[in-house]
């Protein structure tokens, strides 16, 4: 337990010094601590579910400690009181398995540098506090854990009902799904080299894991490429897009790989894939994964997609740009206090940008997907209706397998994930077909 706290106090620390997400932030913590298999898994559970509460956490601190300001604290010492009030106030943890937080705490970060908090640990052992909304929308945020604005925009665009499932969905993590990979397979992989599984209905060879312990007792697959962890929602984005062998295909924003790999996979590692990305250092990642996958018809570019100078016609293009991530706010909880309205109109204004670059890319009587991890309208069908308008000789196709729910405004071609009604990241695919 010491070194899993040890490791998340330093994640934490991490995350509010620099703003990098829980992953980075737990692998650097445990590379400079080192951790076993099961301390790491402690300390990414500690991370993921303080970072999750975290305006929970704020607000029943502020009650807690209403003459103490939390901004001048070390970020080491922040780091634990914020886990401690996690534990006491959301987590319920009884006294006892508190008082060894306590001890373990004084022993990682030092009895000297905790003693001026001393007075703020007693409260936070001892005081019950509760939730104060200022209004209805604060209410909803602070009990399903969302910016307020969030919570406000959520609510107005699908109703209260369905907002607030949509909302509190949030608050557990989704299963993760693998796919195999046949270009590394062998033709008998199949539910057998997996226990506690479930297979997807209306997709061959896709499962659902509902334990993480079972992809720890397959990393052996994993590493070898046979089986690759990929959501539901975007496996459905790769064979809606449907390449086949001998294709050109134009794969944007493609890093870390996931769908570039499994079109290959798709293509049978027939035809020829150009991955665009804009970052240098995610396409060392995505690299490794070309290799582990044994991808051997991709070629990677680095390059600004807003601008996409391609001599290329590709049969298929694949447009999945940088969004508010608001599908994945459950699986990454960092990504909704990174989100704001101001970030979120630079988005869109970036996603039509590389959606109307990259469509001049597609060949007549090819095909243009786009897809986001965002299941607000604004980066989804008020992107299309724009796209739409100025370029008619784009029409919205039919798409298959439908696993999804229809699109909003009038978009029933287009398919729509929603974590409350799929089990899998929220997400959003249009597919387009040009005359």
């Amino acid at each position: 337990m010491k070194n899993s706290l040890a490791i998340a106090i330093e994640a934490l620390s991490w995350m509010a010094y620099e703003g990098v997400g829980e992953r980075t932030a737990l692998f650097r913590a445990s590379n400079q601590l080192g951790s076993t298999h099961d301390e790491l898994r402690q300390a990414h559970r500690i991370i993921m579910e303080t970072t999750r509460f975290r305006n929970r956490i704020e607000h029943l601190t502020s009650g807690l400690l209403p003459n103490s300001s939390l901004e001048h604290v070390p970020h080491g010492v922040q780091s634990f009181l914020t886990i401690l009030v996690y534990l006491k106030q959301v987590d319920q943890t009884e006294a006892r398995k508190l008082q060894r937080v306590v001890s373990l705490g004084r022993q990682i970060l030092g009895w000297k540098e905790l003693h001026p908090y001393e007075e703020a640990i007693g409260r936070i052992l001892t005081k019950q506090s509760d939730i104060r909304p200022q209004d209805e929308y604060e209410r909803v945020a602070l009990e399903t854990c969302h910016p307020v604005w969030y919570a406000k925009r959520v609510m107005l665009v699908f109703g209260r009902e369905v907002g607030l499932q949509i909302l509190k969905r949030n608050l557990t993590n989704v299963p993760l799904y693998v796919r195999a990979n046949p270009l590394r397979a062998s033709s008998g992989l199949g539910q057998q080299k997996f226990k506690d599984v479930v297979e997807v209905a209306g997709i061959q060879k896709v499962w659902r894991l509902d334990h993480l312990k079972t992809l720890s007792q397959q990393q052996g697959t994993v590493a070898a490429g046979e089986v690759v962890i990929q959501d539901l929602s975007a496996i459905v984005a790769d064979l809606v897009a449907c390449p086949v062998a001998g294709n050109i295909v134009l794969d944007v924003c493609s890093a870390p790989g996931n769908k570039t790999s499994h079109c290959a996979a798709l293509m049978g590692n027939e035809g020829r894939i150009l991955s665009v990305d804009v970052s240098s250092e995610r396409m060392v990642q995505w690299n490794h994964e070309m290799i582990r996958t044994g991808c051997l018809i991709a070629e990677p570019i680095i390059a600004d997609a807003r601008r996409l100078e391609v001599n290329v016609e590709a049969d298929v293009v694949i447009v999945d740009p940088p969004c508010s991530n608001s599908g994945v706010f459950a699986k990454n909880p960092s990504m909704k206090w990174r989100t704001t309205p101001s970030r979120l109109n630079s988005l869109t204004i970036r996603q039509f940008t590389i959606l109307q670059s990259s469509a001049r890319h597609v060949r007549s009587g090819g095909n243009l997907i786009y897809c986001t991890c965002s299941i607000l309208p604004e980066e989804n069908e008020d992107i299309l209706l724009d796209f739409l308008h100025r370029n008619p000789d784009f029409h919205v196709e039919r798409q298959q397998p439908f696993l999804g729910s229809p699109g909003l405004k009038g978009f029933d071609l287009c398919q729509r994930f929603y974590t409350h009604l799929h089990d899998c990241n929220g997400y959003f695919i249009a597919k387009l077909h040009r005359d």
